[in-house]
């Protein structure tokens, strides 16, 4: 019952802000409502308290009566701005109050529907509480209150205090976790690039290499001997060795396997020298074009052939 009557303050507190936001004004929820707002749990608040900008108190006084009296609110003090509707009451003070306790400055701004209003925190709340014990005046009319206030704030304190030390805890623990997978990605990505260092190298390389085997697969039987040739083939073994001292390995592919796109690359696709409709599973390789090659485990290029 309490929760839902201090919601139903809080939702008088909006409606009221909304319209100080119309005029320029972001106040700052105080007092009991705002400690509620914290807390939770907590008795019947019996009146809103609202701290807005001086010179809306001084200077521009007008502004706040004549938007209180527009929403229906009627004021009950000449001294003091506060203003009541039924059973309700809500008091503005200047945000200088109370007693320099509160920083405005330093303070969360919050945003409910569009509705922006400043909050206490309970640090603030405490120090404020602390405050007020000291103040003769507010003693003999709410000393006690405010120290039962007090006593709910330190202890609400004293519980979050190890939730928040276990939430510092477990973000340390985040923070470390993310930290050792970032470590182990970059060491990942170091082998990766150790790896493949070459690679740009290599895919340079394997062109020349296509145009040694398209010219040495062609030579004739009898003049395999020649000295030219020999040298030719020399200097070809010469690049394979490159290639593989560096990881680099063809893919082996012959005709009449079946396609597979993982490693090969269909360039054409022919009739099946059987005739008729293919009754096979898979594409067969009908005929090499290019040959292809792996890095390590990675496949940099596919063999090039035609299909059937």
């Amino acid at each position: 019952m309490n929760q839902e009557k201090n919601q139903e303050k809080f939702k008088i507190f909006l409606d009221v802000t909304r319209n100080l936001n119309e005029i320029g004004i972001i106040p700052t929820l105080t007092g009991s409502l705002g400690l509620y707002r914290i807390i939770g749990d907590y008795s019947i608040c019996k009146d809103i308290d609202t701290l807005i900008p001086n010179n809306y108190l001084e200077k521009d006084s007008d502004k706040i009566l004549e938007l209180m009296e527009f929403l229906g609110w009627k004021r009950t003090d000449k001294e003091k701005f506060i203003f009541k509707k039924g059973s309700e009451e809500i008091s503005f003070m200047k945000q200088n109050d109370p007693e320099g306790a509160i920083k405005i400055k330093d303070l969360k701004t919050t945003e409910i529907d569009r509705v922006k209003f400043n909050e206490l925190s309970l640090e603030d709340y405490q120090k404020f509480y602390e405050k007020m014990l000291n103040d003769k005046e507010r003693f003999k009319n709410k000393g006690k209150q405010d120290k039962e206030k007090l006593e709910q704030i330190k202890k609400h304190l004293e519980e979050n205090a190890v939730s928040k030390e276990q939430e510092y805890l477990e973000g340390w623990k985040r923070c470390q976790a993310d930290f050792e997978n970032y470590k182990k990605r970059q060491g990942e990505l170091q082998i990766e690039n150790i790896k493949y260092a070459n690679l740009a190298l290599i895919m340079e390389i394997l062109p020349v290499l296509d145009n040694f085997h398209a010219s040495t697969d062609h030579v004739p039987e009898d003049q395999k001997d020649n000295a030219w040739v020999v040298g030719i083939m020399h200097i070809q073994k010469q690049l394979e060795k490159v290639l593989t001292d560096n990881g680099v390995t063809e893919i082996e592919t012959k005709v009449g396997d079946d396609f597979n796109p993982n490693i090969h690359e269909a360039v054409h696709t022919v009739k099946s020298a059987e005739g008729g409709p293919a009754k096979r599973e898979f594409d067969r390789v009908n005929k090499i074009i290019l040959k292809g090659y792996k890095m390590q485990d990675k496949v940099i290029r596919a063999a090039r052939v035609i299909v059937e």
